[in-house]
């Protein structure tokens, strides 16, 4: 490993050598924005007379999003130009790839950028990694704007840019200049540049203190109903309770949370967020704050604990990313499964959940995990996520979380509690680090090496091999039950998530699957085809259904008077009635043991923390 890094570093140096020029010199006007396209101009560092010829290239993929998008699609009238601004040739092989002769005698790039939000084009990118020019807000995730030179990955960046005075930009890159209305960026090289978005907008931005880190948290909202100062409140008992989970001590001194939020539709069909070392960037629907928050909580949580991995925890192929012929890794498990494990299981340690709810979010990652290939290895899943396994990928977070618990009870188990997956990430950390990566073939031996055999034989077992999760035996050893199928009371849309259909040309919804309605549902009276005009008063459409279902599943309570209207037959029918909870049938419950052990409590103590119960709503 130390002969790796010696290369390295003798590269970086024999690079610097080779080219000689300090960096490359970004210039953008959002000031003169047209039609969604952004004017590029980049200064080219110094080339040396042996390089003939050289190519210019975007991402055809981009860290964290295991999705193919090409963003070199995005760019038209490429140029490159002599000192003297007459044009060299350039050919343009690929989708994301300028090749340029004459290299040589290059001193300048121009051109212009289109927005992936807005565009007719097909693969939509998810918007978390994507780009928005608007003159309301205008989101640079680098790469979909910035490319780099071949072999030029680690030659520093210096990025201009002209903006409203008015604006502000909340990123987690340091400002080192500019004025009242520019900012330049000066950041090391392309991997960190592609780490660290950037949102200008009307500032609505609140500062959090974690320990000794600075955390922004940048608000985006339309309509002004949700605020950066109600996000920050919602999610600062997390971001403690995540410094303590992590030992008392973030390993970062500052975090951006940029967060966008929409009152249209996602292009790319998504929300959510994409993770970066020390900043995330949310995609969300605006909504009535109270109804926001808990998907804030969930989301942030998870995001924020990429700070351990992939930023201190990471394989060659992450750590020196090939953005044009990506080679994935094997451990999805850890990169996007622990770290979905720990969001939930820090908000139940630290007291910010009950018991029960957690015990809900563990049946759920039960149930979205039986909709993919059990029998498929994760290690083989993760390594051909981009092709081969590409529709298995959504259940790193299903899965991928469970092997996270699992991992962490057979921890405990095996040492009497006093061990878990929270001291096994800390111990990665400490082996590894930012600036140090493992080789995905040895990562196991590492982990064999600082816990026990018994969990190499459970990585092979369960996550290389293809052998189920002991989930439920785990479960028993800390006072908690499964039963395959429970009956439950629950607050519900009558079964609608199931039943509807859409009619994208008219953006309407009706009743397409009946016999998928539950008691509530049924007995609200709803029919085959029936057309749903109306919700409670309010029109329903493409845009707002999600909002509207889930105000009423927040503030609803039983006996409420509800009123649906519906088109029926081309006529209008009014359905009225009260709100009553459905009795549904759910697969894979957790409860816990009405009389454990001393053994059982003792363990569960130690995975769980000091946690609640719903019904004291105090310690246990």
């Amino acid at each position: 490993m130390k002969q790796f890094f010696l290369l390295v570093f003798i590269s970086l140096v024999a690079a610097s050598i080779s080219f000689g020029q300090t960096k490359y010199q970004f210039k953008v006007d959002l000031n003169e924005v047209s039609n969604d396209k952004l004017r590029v101009e980049l200064a080219v560092p110094a080339i040396p007379k042996s390089n003939k010829v050289l190519s210019y290239n975007l991402p055809k993929i981009v860290p964290g999003t295991y999705s193919i998008y090409d963003f070199g699609r995005f760019v038209s009238d490429f140029k490159a130009l002599k000192k003297n601004g007459k044009p060299l040739k350039v050919t343009h092989p690929t989708p994301n790839t300028w090749t340029i002769a004459k290299a040589h005698k290059m001193k300048k790039i121009t051109y212009t950028v289109d927005d992936t939000w807005d565009t007719n084009l097909d693969n939509k990118a998810f918007e978390p990694c994507g780009s928005n020019f608007e003159k309301s807000n205008y989101v640079f995730n680098n790469h979909a704007i910035f490319g780099y030179l071949d072999g030029m990955k680690r030659v520093p960046f210096n990025i201009e840019v002209d903006r409203p005075a008015s604006f502000r930009p909340a990123t987690s890159m340091d400002r080192v200049g500019g004025d009242e209305d520019t900012d330049i960026f000066e950041i090391s090289n392309y991997m960190d540049l592609v780490d660290a978005p950037v949102m200008f907008s009307e500032p609505d931005f609140t500062y959090i203190n974690v320990g000794a880190a600075k955390v922004l948290v940048a608000v985006y909202s339309p309509t002004g109903k949700v605020t950066s100062k109600f996000i920050a409140g919602e999610i600062e008992p997390i971001l403690q309770a995540q410094r303590e989970y992590l030992g008392g001590k973030l390993p970062i001194d500052k975090y951006a949370f940029i967060i966008y939020l929409t009152d249209g539709v996602s292009a790319s069909g998504a929300y959510g967020a994409l993770e970066h070392s020390y900043s995330s960037f949310y995609y969300l629907p605006e909504m009535d704050p109270a109804n926001i928050a808990q998907t804030i909580r969930d989301v942030a949580a998870h995001e924020f604990f990429h700070i351990v991995t992939p930023l201190n925890v990471h394989s060659e192929e992450i750590h020196d990313f090939d953005f044009i012929n990506p080679k994935m890794s094997k451990h999805l498990w850890m990169y996007e499964g622990v770290t979905e494990y720990s969001a939930g299981h820090v908000q139940v340690k630290h007291g910010l959940m009950p018991i029960e709810q957690y015990l809900d979010v563990i049946a759920e990652k039960v149930r979205g995990a039986e909709r993919h290939n059990d029998k498929l290895p994760f290690t083989e899943m993760s390594s051909g996520c981009l092709h081969t396994h590409k529709d298995e990928y959504l259940n790193v977070y299903q899965k991928g979380a469970l092997i996270g618990m699992c991992m962490d009870l057979e921890l405990r188990s095996l040492s009497s509690g006093k061990y878990g997956i929270q001291n096994l990430m800390a111990d990665l950390s400490k082996e590894y680090g930012k600036n140090q990566a493992f080789k995905d073939d040895e990562l196991f031996d590492k982990i064999e090496k600082l816990t026990y055999p018994e969990i190499r034989s459970f990585l092979n077992t369960h996550v290389a091999g293809s052998t189920p999760l002991p989930i439920k035996s785990l479960l028993e050893k800390v006072g908690i039950e499964y039963a395959p199928v429970k009956m439950v009371k629950e607050k519900t849309v009558g079964g609608l998530e199931n039943a509807l259909g859409v009619d994208f040309g008219t953006g309407s919804f009706y009743i397409e699957k009946p016999e998928m309605l539950d008691g509530f549902g049924k007995s609200m009276g709803f029919i085959g085809k029936d057309v749903i005009k109306s919700w409670n008063g309010v029109d329903l459409n493409l845009q707002n259904i999600n909002q509207v279902l889930t105000d009423f599943m927040m503030k609803v309570e039983v006996d409420d008077p509800i009123n649906i209207v519906v088109n029926r037959d081309g006529k209008e029918k009014e359905l009225k009635s009260t709100f009553q909870m459905a009795e549904v049938e759910r697969k894979h419950a957790f409860s816990l043991v009405e009389a454990p052990t001393e053994e059982q409590l003792q363990l569960r103590t130690a995975w769980l923390g000091d946690y609640k119960t719903a019904t004291e709503g105090g310690s246990k």
